[in-house]
């Protein structure tokens, strides 16, 4: 972003009157005891004082033009000044530099307000950016004997001939505009969240939205929270204090619930493995696939064959960086030692506990069997517990096993059983899922502030209890436009996560944090 039309330091030598590289006489330690100025308004003009819209109206976000920064002031006394300067911080949008305006003589406004315009300090400011000018100091001297146009030292101007001003947001035009960022699509809907960027014209503001394709048709907050049911549009009408209004809309693409079947084929052959699965895509979209499976089995194409026996876990991505897992069985037909019956998992009476049952068929030569679990997605399986097997068995046999509960109410928990015979060899079960009921919600482990951020330090605290031999953890951050990974060594103290943030975009992100067997996950605005 240029501040002039030659660029920000091209700008300090070209125009006589911005002398950035003269004395701060803010760093004079000037306690500036006059109050001879009174400034009415500030606001963005062409060259010569003149308003850039009519009544500084409208404008529209992004276009670019040329203008200037001008005041309305009156003074307390009937006298001119002389060598009169304005040191002041300038912020353009994200972009600040060090003012200081070289007027000379400045004419009285006593009886009627008159117009300072920095006429030789033009502004290649785009709609929608915010001027400001911060910490700003007037000085003068109250006759021209002694010329101060360019050197000067701190008594050269007296401290009964400068004043303070307050910081002051320059008036510009009403630009209305808006962010929004998502989540992915839960039960065929996507929350889709808004926040109005509008600036300009006149504080306070009311808003009116209206959507197409959503839940809702309109609201009036500033920053509605909307669910979509699929991509379509978003408008904002704002009207300020004077009763300008402006209008900006968008269209608002909303990723789509990823609806696949997959097809298998099971295993039949020793020395060939014939196995395969095939999948249909139901919903539109750029996918990409990522399996895994046994033997170290990986593959990135949709379909995938010659496979071997086993469970193949499945995660499809789309261009939204959402994603949906899937787990496929593919069985060998051969003489098997356990023939499986069914399994399933329910939860007890008070929901403290999952309850695992399944049954057998028949055993041959059966020893055991290992339980299981993953929390929160199916490629983190560890052992629980072990239940011993009736080993040889014609009948229907029947197993319970009991887990207490220790994850977060919402949490999508998997199980399956590794059955392991006398000679060592093991097959496994079909994986079956549930998600951890309502009942047993507890405090959240995890808290982030300050939340919305905005910039500074960002703290992520623990205040769930001990976690016995966790020392690392693993947090990613994911935004409609990214998602980045990190793991870090935890001591158990507060973490700064300022650093994480820099390339982020600004909206809605998620932070998930792995720690122990659990996944929490906190929703993050950014300002």
């Amino acid at each position: 972003m240029l501040l002039t039309c030659l660029g920000l330091g091209a700008a300090l030598q070209s125009f006589a009157q911005n002398q950035g590289h003269l004395l701060d006489l803010r760093t004079c330690g000037k306690s500036c005891s006059s109050s001879n100025y009174s400034i009415e308004s500030v606001y963005l003009s062409d060259v010569t004082g003149n308003p850039i819209t009519s009544s500084l109206l409208t404008c529209t976000p992004g276009v670019e033009q040329t203008t200037y920064i001008s005041f309305i002031y009156h003074t307390s006394s009937g006298s001119g000044v002389s060598n009169g300067r304005l040191f002041a911080d300038l912020s353009v949008g994200e972009s600040t530099m060090f003012l200081n305006y070289y007027f000379g003589n400045i004419p009285p406004a006593k009886t009627t307000a008159d117009t300072l315009t920095l006429s030789a300090f033009p502004l290649n400011w785009v709609c929608g950016e915010e001027v400001i000018l911060s910490n700003s100091l007037l000085a003068w001297t109250p006759s021209g004997s002694a010329d101060l146009s360019t050197t000067y030292i701190c008594n050269d101007y007296p401290t009964a001939q400068c004043q303070f001003t307050s910081d002051i947001v320059v008036d510009a035009p009403l630009a209305v505009q808006f962010e929004y960022s998502y989540d992915c699509p839960e039960n065929g809907t996507s929350t889709v969240y808004f926040t109005s960027t509008t600036n300009g014209g006149r504080e306070a503001y009311t808003y009116s939205w209206s959507f197409t394709n959503a839940k809702i048709s309109s609201s009036t907050l500033a920053d509605p929270i909307v669910e979509y049911n699929e991509s379509g549009t978003a408008e904002l009408t704002v009207t300020d204090a004077n009763g300008t209004q402006n209008t900006y809309n968008v269209s608002v693409e909303v990723p789509e619930e990823i609806d696949l079947t997959g097809t298998v084929t099971d295993h039949t052959d020793d020395e060939n493995p014939d196995g395969a699965i095939s999948l249909d895509i139901n919903s539109t979209g750029n996918y990409t696939f990522a399996w895994t499976g046994p033997g170290g089995f990986t593959s990135d194409q949709q379909n995938i064959s010659e496979l071997i026996a086993g469970d193949y876990f499945l995660t499809v991505t789309d261009s939204f960086s959402c994603f949906t897992e899937r787990t496929f069985e593919v069985l060998y037909f051969g003489a098997l030692p356990i023939t499986w019956g069914k399994m399933r998992v329910s939860f007890s009476p008070d929901q403290s506990e999952a309850i695992l049952d399944w049954t057998t068929y028949k055993e041959t030569a059966s020893s055991h069997f290992e339980i299981q679990k993953s929390v929160g997605n199916i490629n983190n399986f560890e052992p629980i517990a072990e239940v011993n097997s009736v080993g040889n068995s014609q009948d229907i046999s029947h197993y319970t096993f009991k887990d207490k509960i220790l994850t977060s109410n919402g949490q999508r928990i998997y199980y399956r059983i590794r059955q392991y015979n006398l000679d060592g060899s093991s097959e496994y079960s079909e994986t079956i899922s549930a998600i951890v009921p309502e009942g047993t919600q507890k405090a959240a482990d995890w808290i982030i502030y300050p939340n919305p951020y905005k910039e500074n330090a960002l703290w992520l605290h623990y205040l769930g209890p001990v976690i016995p031999d966790s020392k690392k953890l693993k947090i990613r951050l994911i935004s409609a436009a990214m998602t980045t990974t990190t793991e870090i060594e935890w001591n158990n103290n507060a973490i700064d996560l300022k650093e994480k943030m820099k390339n982020l975009p600004n909206g809605l992100v998620i932070l998930e944090i792995h720690y122990g067997n659990m996944i929490q996950r906190l929703k993050l605005i950014i300002r």
